[in-house]
Parts: C-alpha cells; structure tokens; sequence
C-alpha cells in the first residue's frame, strides 16, 4: 500500500504563506488534519504550537486567519529550511484584514 492509500483524506499541494512561532513558512501541501511546511523556526516533534494560515480571498481583497492548533510530527532538516510535518488538532477561522492595495 502507497502513501496515498494510507491518507485519512485527500492532500492538496500549494504555497500558503502562514506565521508559525514567531516568524513565518509557507506550506507546501495540506489537508483537513494537517500540514507540511517549510520555516526557519526550530521546531522539534512532539512539539504543541499554533500554526497561522493566511488565506487570500483575491476577489474580495482579503485575508483571512486560519488558526490551526497541533503537535509536529516530523523535522525534515534541509538546506535552507526545516520541512515540518504538522497534525492539526484544532482549528478556527479567525478575522480578515484588507489586502494592502497593488
């Protein structure tokens, strides 16, 4: 059985700035119950923290704030970045801010 069999859902690639821990990320692909990531915050597995998703609305000019809380399950050391396996546990669509205008 592959990887993708062994998914609790389907897991969708794409490049969503968050702020994690005090400095920032960008995902690398998601789901319903987690996350990867890359930063440059040390994170350690096991560690419990809470992940920001910034989600852009385009046609509306805003961003909304998905709260995601949740333990990391891997720490992919790599060049530049640290690749980060994130469960979500818990999460909330915060507030929205305007899209500073182009």
């Amino acid at each position: 059985m592959n990887l993708c069999e062994q998914r609790k859902s389907v897991r969708y690639k794409g490049d969503i700035s968050l702020e994690v821990k005090g400095g920032t990320g960008l995902t690398r692909d998601f789901n319903s119950s987690g996350i990867f990531f890359v930063t440059d915050q040390v994170l350690s597995v096991g560690e419990r923290l809470e992940v920001v998703m910034l989600l852009e609305h385009i046609c509306l000019g805003l961003i909304w704030r998905l709260h995601c809380e949740g333990e990391v399950l891997r720490v992919e050391p790599t060049v530049e970045k640290i690749g980060v396996a994130f469960a979500i546990t818990s999460h909330t669509l915060v507030d929205s801010v305007r899209m500073a205008q182009a």
